[in-house]
């Protein structure tokens, strides 16, 4: 079996790290990662770099050690604030000057994967077509996703590599270093609310409580992927990646609630970016009452990112009919899956018990 030479820009973010532990498990994969910072927990078996992918001229330089790759798995974002449309031409910088400069110095390159996400159909904006299909049409607004999809299928047509993109919703995972977390910032707010002797209300907008919605365990989406960059059914196309179920906050809140031994609340929509941005005290004391790892709040609970993922009152239902008519067969149980990482945080002692 030929072996496959991966290099992961963006290997530090969750999912680049769930992508580097996957790889890493096949005996036919060797695996380089980039990234600006060293990474705070090295993976067993990566050989990391650190490289900006703003700076061109450095980065050329440094591509120069990755001349043995052949499949680049693209997993970065341009910095951006929650609830904005992200800036699509810096996006498609950031992509452009990663393909070029491995193209420069990897002749054998044979792929390239763009990991979008569920922003491709507008989730972020408002109600859009459900379930949503790989080759819907796109929605009037500016979205990186698309520029950055044209970009490799334009470019690839005279090249010897072909490319893919996968397509998960929500991420569920442990990343005790990334605060962007649905699970760990809903503990911290559940943490708080049974700190200060509050009921656990659910702070987002009413109809996303009833509204049904997919999440993707990241190490469901890193097997994806690792299966789509390798299966030649599956080039030059893009793949949602989703759990395959689908779930109500207002069936999973009593489940959270419990894992604090609290009792489930109202409906009672905050903004807590605006409220729980002043409860670093509060958190302090959590953390020296149960012996935490950090009493920084911002390192384990990111608001305008809840605030964002809360306000959807629409369905969020992607299609996983073309990934499974091809072979693809994982699949995971999202309720369970919360609130299984809900418990590695706290038995982590990251969040309280």
């Amino acid at each position: 079996m030929n072996k496959h030479v991966a290099l992961i820009g963006g290997i530090t973010g969750a999912v680049g790290s769930a992508l580097a532990r996957e790889l890493c498990s096949r005996n036919n994969w060797e695996v380089h990662g980039l990234s600006r910072n060293a990474p705070t927990r090295p993976i067993e078996g990566v050989n990391y770099g650190q490289l900006d992918l703003n700076d061109q001229d450095s980065l050329q330089t440094g591509l120069s050690a990755f001349k043995d790759v052949t499949h680049l798995f693209y997993c970065g974002r341009a910095t951006h604030a929650e609830q904005v449309l992200e800036n699509a031409e810096d996006n498609l910088r950031l992509l452009d000057h990663l393909v070029c400069g491995v193209e420069t110095v990897a002749e054998n390159l044979e792929h390239v994967h763009l990991v979008q996400g569920g922003k491709y159909y507008g989730v972020h904006v408002g109600p859009f077509p459900t379930p949503a299909r790989e080759e819907d049409s796109r929605a009037p607004i500016p979205n990186f996703n698309y520029d950055q999809q044209d970009y490799l299928d334009q470019r690839s047509k005279n090249r010897k590599w072909s490319w893919s993109a996968s397509r998960p919703n929500t991420l569920l995972h442990y990343s005790p270093q990334i605060s962007r977390n649905i699970v760990s910032t809903l503990g911290a707010y559940a943490a708080i609310c049974r700190e200060l002797g509050a009921s656990l209300d659910f702070p987002g907008n009413p109809g996303a409580f009833e509204s049904i919605t997919q999440m993707t365990t990241i190490e469901l989406l890193a097997k994806g992927i690792a299966w789509m960059v390798t299966e030649k059914s599956c080039l030059n196309q893009a793949f949602n990646f989703t759990n395959t179920d689908v779930f109500r906050w207002k069936h999973l809140w009593p489940r959270i609630a419990e894992c604090f031994d609290m009792v489930p609340g109202s409906v009672r929509p905050l903004k807590l970016e605006e409220v729980m941005s002043e409860r670093d005290e509060v958190w302090k004391s959590i953390a020296k009452k149960f012996g935490l790892k950090t009493s920084s709040l911002d390192q384990v609970a990111n608001w305008g990112f809840a605030d964002a993922t809360l306000e959807r009152y629409w369905d969020e239902i992607l299609s996983h009919n073309k990934c499974r008519s091809l072979g693809f067969h994982e699949w995971d149980e999202t309720e369970t899956r919360f609130v299984h990482r809900l418990k590695q945080y706290q038995n982590s002692a990251i969040l309280p018990t």
